[in-house]
């Protein structure tokens, strides 16, 4: 009977054992973000990242790779995105912040619970917490293996797909002055 009791007792403590909570801190479900710049050749990229750890990547004009591709992030990489994003405060971001015409800029879709945050955000002016975040998830394709797709797949963000033609400061035309 003893040994009975003490079999049932450690049986439960196992099973306790396997049951892992929620870390407290991961509220993402899933993050996209595209760039594009403004006068300059900033790549234009988008990625999308869910906590499933897959990641989408689309290279556009200026970006290598070009294309779709997928991959997937490590669980220690998604632990760090949801803590630099409960550090900058994702959920009160400004919806607009611009400082110039040449910067590169972020629009980013940020999605927790049954919510969504929406913002759009230059990342080239001064570094902030922010802008430093944001580049830092712009470039997260590049610590992961991506595996080249033939078919396109579908971003909130639509920013990346505007693809609008490059202008250098020499080929912007001002009327003479004095008229």
């Amino acid at each position: 009977m003893l040994k009975a009791i003490m079999a049932g007792a450690a049986g439960c403590f196992i099973l306790m054992g396997c049951h892992h909570p929620p870390v407290p801190g991961r509220q993402i479900k899933s993050i996209e973000i595209a760039t594009a710049g403004g006068l300059s050749v900033n790549p234009v990229v988008a990625i999308q990242i869910d906590s499933s750890l897959t990641l989408r990547y689309y290279g556009g004009r200026n970006a290598k790779p070009a294309g779709y591709y997928t991959g997937v992030v490590t669980q220690g990489f998604w632990d760090t995105l949801n803590i630099k994003l409960k550090k900058i405060d994702f959920k009160k971001l400004d919806t607009a912040q611009f400082y110039g015409m040449d910067e590169q800029v972020a629009e980013v879709a940020f999605y927790w619970g049954n919510h969504k945050r929406h913002i759009f955000k230059a990342i080239d002016g001064e570094p902030d917490s922010v802008s430093n975040t944001l580049k830092w998830i712009a470039n997260s394709y590049k610590q992961v293996t991506l595996h080249h797709l033939k078919d396109s797949f579908k971003f909130e963000t639509p920013f990346q797909a505007l693809n609008l033609p490059i202008r250098k400061y020499e080929q912007v035309k001002l009327p003479p002055a004095g008229k």
